[in-house]
């Protein structure tokens, strides 16, 4: 074992970006904000321990802890105020700062005046993200807009670990979502940008998707298509288009500077194509919106190209947990996304995989077969060490993505992406044909996808993944990674990485699949409630505007696909009881409801819970009456999603009018 751990040592800095980030983790995942002060004093407790002990474990704590007061520390300068409540068609007159297109709506996000939301918020302008359906003029950012919009405040979490979309506003900066009743343009700036610029002249969904960055521009039902393969990841510019670009930016500069003599005689002409090629990744990150995923494939693009210059190792982890920790420190909120975890389970696994395979000097046709199973291979590990995180977002397993990835990514590198980009630069002056050639090429692998994805079993719903179960499978796939091995001949000893891999993705599976299902779903403010009817959900409204988010959340937490439509729970004006083995509960719906029934309800004993839409209080009443977001299980035992930190704002709840006694 002392063998086992000294070998660990040369590993110990791959490990320092992921103790970071479970401490920002912890942070962001817990219910209630700590006190500022206590990680400080924590920080400098193990600081002056350090010092003394240089133990590697107390460092690990030390770095955990830094992890989580940084991630606080970030919060706090954030700082984005969110609206408290929902407005219905209030006025606003705001100015467009980004717009988004989807295919049946323009998604813009305004910069608002707060007080003509609402008198109570500070006198400054907020970001609120607007759609607008059927728009009859071209929005261009910069544009003074004027109309009647309805506001929603950003969505908490609905249950425990599930995606929180108010901390996701809450980090990108947004303080309130909603849609235009009426619109019109009162100042149209003319100037706009060169990415309203590209869009307009081009008219083209591929270019807004794989050069302009939009993020819903294809049509939601090709969508899935594209998910369900597994290659949905081609319509967020990431590491996929950054590597495209980057290599053939280097390869064109590179040619152009090889014939340069006086330049190639003195300077290696990969430096100049490689200074060339980095501005061109630049561009190409300006002009595709400058979101999260594509910022990260582009420092880890930058990271590559300095280590190039510098003779040192291009692909190694080291160079992946130096990327993980730059990003890190720009934005700690970035590990919480789906798309950070995703791409750096894809890029961990694949150096570890390939990090210490030996050249080999092979024929030309050895040279074929060993790029298809490279290609095979790479497709294969990219699935299995990005496979927890698909579970864990999305809730289902694309069982033909490795078929996916082998089949259409070929299509994407070689034939879509490079017209796409020069057809954009054709189109600008006037030019359609590659767009259209491509738009034939996307309709011909979207045929392909279609047929894979007809194919029985094509994707595998799977059980609600939590934070631990997740958390778990990250450690099997660290000590996978990480761990060296060394040359003993005890089996356990020389195989201990792939051992505590199987122990920890086995108990993960074991705790995911034998987690039991509540039967009674509330929102915080019992407005939208769904009651558990053999397995299936039932809810008491079909919409509801303000809890866009609870319908998918609580299908996923009962292990149920969400269906096209939801199905209503019968209640009479308002009320009902539901009733189950172990407790029944009585849900009253609106005032009357509440003015009518009440003290019945409290005087019934065989009502154990009591739920209702206003904040009734009742001393005597026989029934627990229940308050906040809440989940209950079959033996009565009560989950309370908690929503208590700086990006909650839930509205309040409405005033007991008339308290029971």
């Amino acid at each position: 074992m002392k063998e086992i751990l000294n070998l660990q040592y040369k590993n110990v800095f791959l490990w320092v970006p992921f103790v970071v980030a479970f401490g920002a983790s912890f942070y962001f995942s817990i219910d209630v904000e700590p006190d500022f002060s206590f990680p400080i004093i924590i920080s400098l407790l193990l600081a002056a321990i350090i010092y003394k002990y240089k133990n590697i474990f107390v460092r690990a704590i030390a770095l955990f802890a830094f992890g989580f007061f940084y991630a606080m520390s970030f919060t706090q300068i954030t700082n984005t105020i969110q609206i408290k409540d929902s407005f219905d068609f209030i006025s606003i007159n705001a100015t467009v700062k980004d717009i988004d297109f989807t295919p049946d709506s323009v998604r813009v996000l305004l910069s608002v005046p707060a007080q003509q939301i609402d008198e109570k918020l500070p006198d400054k302008n907020l970001n609120i993200r607007v759609s607008i359906k059927d728009s009859k003029d071209i929005i261009n950012i910069g544009d003074t807009i004027t109309g009647d919009a309805r506001i929603f405040h950003p969505s908490a979490r609905y249950t425990p670990d599930s995606f929180d979309f108010a901390r996701w506003a809450y980090f990108s900066k947004i303080s309130g979502t909603g849609f235009f009743k009426d619109y019109k343009i009162i100042n149209q700036d003319s100037s706009g940008t060169m990415r309203n610029f590209i869009h307009n002249k081009t008219n083209s969904v591929l270019t807004d998707a794989l050069v302009l960055g939009y993020k819903k521009v294809i049509p939601e039902n090709e969508s899935n298509i594209w998910k369900s393969v597994g290659v949905g990841h081609v319509w967020s510019i990431s590491g996929f288009h950054m590597t495209l670009i980057g290599g053939w930016l280097f390869a064109l500069f590179y040619l152009i500077f090889r014939t340069i003599s006086p330049l190639s005689k003195r300077i290696p002409a990969k430096y100049p194509a490689i200074i060339c090629a980095w501005f061109g990744l630049i561009f190409y990150l300006c002009i595709s919106g400058i979101s999260v995923a594509t910022t990260r494939a582009f420092l880890m693009a930058t990271l590559i190209f300095i280590a190039t210059i510098l003779g040192r190792g291009v692909l190694s982890l080291r160079n992946a947990a130096l990327a993980f920790l730059i990003i890190f420190f720009i934005n700690p909120f970035s590990i919480m996304n789906a798309g950070f975890q995703l791409s750096f389970a894809a890029i961990f696994g694949l150096l570890w995989f390939f990090d210490k395979k030996e050249y080999i000097k092979r024929t030309p046709l050895q040279r074929i077969f060993h790029y298809i199973s490279m290609l095979f291979m790479t497709a294969l590990v990219a699935t299995i060490f990005t496979l927890p995180f698909i579970i864990a977002h999305f809730g289902y397993v694309p069982i033909y993505s490795l078929i996916g990835n082998i089949v259409l990514l070929p299509i994407f590198s070689i034939a879509i992406m490079p017209l796409v980009i020069i057809g954009t630069i054709t189109a600008l002056l006037g030019n359609h044909i590659l767009l259209n050639i491509a738009n034939s090429v996307y309709n011909f692998a979207l045929t392909i996808a279609t047929h894979i994805s007809d194919l029985p079993y094509a994707n595998l719903s799977t059980p609600y993944v939590s934070n631990t179960v997740l958390l778990l499978s990250i450690f099997g796939l660290l000590f996978l990674i990480l761990i060296e091995k060394t040359d003993s001949k005890n089996f356990f000893i020389k195989n201990i990485n792939y051992i505590l891999c199987a122990i920890f993705i086995s108990v993960a599976a074991i705790i995911c699949t034998t987690r039991n299902t509540p039967l009674f779903y509330a929102t915080y403010d019992h407005e939208l409630v769904a009651f558990n009817v053999k397995g299936k959900l039932q809810f008491n409204k079909a919409r509801a505007s303000a809890h866009y988010f609870a319908f998918n959340s609580w299908y996923q937490y009962n292990n149920e696909i969400q269906p096209d439509k939801n199905t209503r729970y019968k209640c009479d004006h308002g009320f009902c009881v539901y009733k189950t083995k172990n407790w029944n509960l009585a849900y009253m719906q609106n005032f009357t409801s509440v003015l009518d029934n009440i003290e019945k309800v409290c005087a019934d004993k065989s009502i154990n819970y009591i739920v209702s839409t206003f904040d009734i209080t009742a001393p005597n009443c026989h029934g627990k009456i229940l308050k906040n977001g809440l989940m209950i299980y079959p033996n009565g035992t009560i989950t309370e999603i908690v929503n208590h930190r700086p990006w909650h704002n839930p509205p309040a709840q409405k005033t007991d009018l008339m308290p029971a006694h």
